[in-house]
């Protein structure tokens, strides 16, 4: 029984069913309100209290640790960040499915934490919950690599492949941004290699010993099972040859023959 099968005997029964359905509710409310309070620069003076800083943290404003969840997605027209609540929807709900509500609830809150965690290494500097929304993504394109998304409604393309498109973006922006901004995206995906991290080394592990035995076994066709021991033609260079043993010894048919001839009596006329 694992830690996450005991946690779960214990504090299951405290788990929020349908989480997603809450936070995306939440972010709709926020986004609304946020649109409704737009400075003339068009700033957001809401989400500027909603965005984590453990500097301001802890000078009591607590409040930016239960935003955290609860930040719109900054994705600008209003059709993607359309496209972005149902994708988050849909895909948290697939993992609540496989997982159940607790480990679902489990995998948010490590994610949001350890996020947060980084902010107080590092005050002042601004945490949002972008890649806690993107580690969901992973997850379910890990769980379930050939669901298939329909790109502007047409094109098919398997989410294993926007998985790998997302984990490339990540690596973009973990090169291109200073140290505090490494740490921050390292600690940001730890929830997905916390519990994906076992089965990963596992899977490579099983495929490098496929590889090995493949390997193996090819190196093994390749060689020769009969080699004349006279010639040195193997039934992999005249594979239309026959071969016997004597005395352990192996002798094609050519030479068998050839043998046999030469100890024929020659006849007398």
């Amino acid at each position: 029984m694992t830690i996450l099968d005991k946690l779960e005997r214990k504090l299951g029964a405290y788990a929020i069913p349908s989480i997603a359905m809450y936070i995306v509710i939440g972010q709709v409310a926020i986004w609304l309100l946020a649109m409704s309070t737009l400075n003339p620069d068009k700033t957001s003076p809401l989400l500027e209290l909603m965005v984590f800083d453990s500097r301001l943290v802890l000078q009591g404003e607590i409040w930016r640790v239960f935003a955290f969840p609860f930040f719109p997605p900054a994705v600008g027209s209003m059709l993607f960040l359309f496209f972005a609540w149902y994708i988050f929807y849909m895909v948290t709900n697939a993992l609540e499915g496989q997982w159940g509500a607790f480990r679902l609830n489990v995998y948010l809150i490590v994610g949001a934490f350890l996020g947060m965690a980084v902010g107080f290494l590092m005050p002042g500097y601004p945490i949002t919950n972008f890649i806690w929304g993107q580690t969901t993504f992973l997850a379910f394109a890990y769980l379930f690599p050939d669901f298939e998304f329909r790109l502007f409604f047409i094109l098919p393309v398997k989410v294993r492949w926007l998985g790998w498109l997302s984990w490339g973006m990540l690596l973009i922006f973990f090169f291109s941004s200073g140290w505090q901004g490494k740490v921050f995206i390292a600690a940001s995906v730890s929830n997905y290699f916390l519990f994906f991290g076992k089965d990963i080394m596992l899977t490579l592990k099983s495929k490098k010993r496929v590889a090995v035995i493949k390997a193996e076994k090819e190196k093994f066709e390749a060689e020769p099972f009969h080699i004349c021991e006279q010639c040195g033609a193997t039934d992999k260079s005249h594979p239309d040859r026959d071969f016997r043993y004597r005395n352990e010894s192996c002798i094609c048919e050519v030479c068998l023959s050839a043998e046999n001839t030469s100890s024929e009596p020659e006849s007398t006329s």
